[in-house]
């Protein structure tokens, strides 16, 4: 009987009995049988070996061995497996034939799935060579069998990027596993965050959930993937602790990373890949959602029900460009008209903050175009909910809010503590975002928006002001107030700063200073 590859393994085996070989790359005791990995460099497959119910089946074989099995295949919740007959170590000249035919497989394994993106887009060429890079990364821990987190922002540019590269990495898996659902499940899983950076408390939450995985299940280092998140120094000690746990990390982000010097930054001496537009003299306008698109399509072509996110990553990100007339053209293409995205857009943000911390990986999935009918009827169903929410959120600003003349500009100041419910939606930021729209239509000037509450403000500007910058602001604030444990970030036009409360006056005092700077450069 000669060795199968394990990527030829198929349905059509079932009941049949083969020989196969391979790198133990995971071992699992469950109450039952011994689960174990094998991947011979053409995929990864689940064995079932079974002694006694919880007891240990061939405990002389340990994850990294290289072992032949003979297994007869069988079917199990949609996909296949194999139950284990006979299991034995390889002697030391098979250990090292398959070594190098498992590199040579590899090889042709971790290449993308194409180079091609699928815009044509000059800031996306200049990525390319960093694209690549971090395909063969998460291709490889898909072969390693390490398992895969993957952290993004909560809000739907966050959202449209996990989600397609969270498709193409289960696509890939399902291709290397024989459809293996408990595969994904052990071995995937995706976080969203709520704050804009890779936050500690999210670091440690992450860090226990794996060293717990692995003195249950020898669990491999994770490979953790950032994404609308991760480029600055704020992201940095968080990062720092993962790696001190052997965590392979990359980052895919479209927020200013800080000073630039020969294409890096600060974060990239504790990461092994980042995507971020400016690394290349580019913006934020390539934002998360259409990086995430093209990553996903590097990793896996095969993502025919995600054309129209990077355009609703785009109009929800406000993002201006080629980019995004790009996209949107595609998207209209397919059906998907402006107005429908922006409200599946508006929706997906919404859901998206009473989700909070949960992946619920089938409810999302569905939002984003899985289930289309289901997708319509939440549409439908929100669309004049989110009006009457947000009739009342301009209310509340006629109200309330201040207005100041700088005279090239007028600053919009609303406390937004004040006029929201704790946990409700639309949150601070959304707000923020909405009061700038309804009072940019009503002015005569262009103007800037700052919503504050007792430890944060967050900002909004309009395009003709060119000399203000959110990043700026906030590394004025550590600059001139490092007493105040501040942090924040963002794009030049959008974006938070938080503090703690008693410096709340200062801060803004601070914000008052840079308008009058802004405004004496302004033509």
């Amino acid at each position: 009987m000669t060795y199968r590859l394990l990527k030829d393994i198929s349905k059509k085996d079932i009941k049949k009995t083969l020989k196969l070989r391979g790198k133990v790359t995971t071992i699992k005791q469950t109450s039952g049988p011994t689960l174990m990995v094998l991947n011979d460099g053409t995929s990864n497959f689940t064995f079932k070996a079974f002694v006694k119910p919880g007891i240990r089946a061939y405990p002389e074989i340990k994850i990294d061995d290289f072992a032949s099995v003979e297994g007869e295949i069988t079917e199990r919740n949609g996909g296949i497996e194999a139950e284990v007959k006979t299991m034995r170590k390889l002697s030391n000249i098979e250990q090292e034939e398959l070594k190098e035919s498992i590199k040579k497989l590899q090889e042709g394994k971790l290449l993308p799935d194409t180079t091609e993106f699928t815009i044509k887009s000059k800031g996306l060429e200049a990525l390319k060579p960093r694209f690549i890079k971090v395909t063969k990364i998460i291709k490889k821990a898909i072969l390693d069998g390490r398992p895969i987190l993957l952290r993004h922002n909560a809000d739907t540019d966050g959202y449209s990027s996990a989600i397609t590269i969270e498709r193409a990495i289960l696509k890939t898996m399902d291709e290397m596993t024989g459809n293996d659902l408990q595969y994904q499940y052990n071995f995937y899983k995706r976080a969203p965050s709520k704050a804009p950076f890779y936050e500690y408390e999210d670091s440690v939450k992450d860090l226990a959930n794996w060293l717990k995985d692995k003195v249950k299940n020898n669990a491999k280092p994770p490979l953790i993937i950032i994404t609308d998140n991760g480029s600055t120094e704020e992201d940095i000690l968080s990062i720092k602790q993962m790696k001190i746990y052997d965590a392979t990390i990359v980052v895919i982000d479209h927020h200013y990373p800080g000073e630039i010097k020969n294409g890096k930054v600060k974060v990239d001496e504790y990461i092994d890949g980042h995507i971020n537009p400016y690394l290349e003299g580019y913006d934020s306008n390539i934002c998360a959602g259409m990086l995430g698109y093209e990553l996903a399509n590097f990793i896996n072509k095969k993502n025919e029900n995600s054309v129209f996110i990077p355009a609703m990553a785009a109009i929800l990100d406000h993002t201006e460009g080629p980019e995004r007339e790009e996209y949107l053209k595609h998207a209209k293409e397919k059906n998907f008209t402006e107005e429908y995205l922006s409200e599946l857009g508006e929706i997906v943000d919404m859901q998206s903050h009473f989700l909070r911390f949960m992946e619920a990986r089938e409810f999302v999935d569905d939002l984003f175009g899985n289930n289309m009918e289901n997708q319509k009827k939440i549409v439908s169903m929100l669309k004049p909910e989110l009006k009457k929410r947000y009739e009342m959120v301009e209310k509340v600003a006629e109200k309330y809010a201040k207005i100041k003349d700088f005279g090239k500009f007028y600053l919009i100041s609303f406390d937004g503590e004040k006029a929201t419910f704790r946990g409700d939606y639309p949150q601070i930021g959304k707000t923020t975002n909405h009061i700038h729209k309804t009072f940019e239509k009503k002015q005569d000037k262009p103007i800037i928006t700052m919503t504050h509450g007792s430890t944060f403000m967050t900002i909004r500007v309009s395009d003709e002001i060119t000399n203000f910058a959110v990043p700026e602001f906030v590394q004025k604030v550590f600059k001139e107030l490092p007493y105040i444990n501040a942090n924040g970030g963002g794009h030049e036009h959008a974006g938070s700063v938080r503090f703690i409360e008693y410096a709340k006056e200062e801060v803004i005092k601070l914000f008052d200073k840079y308008l009058i700077e802004v405004n004496s450069k302004q033509k």
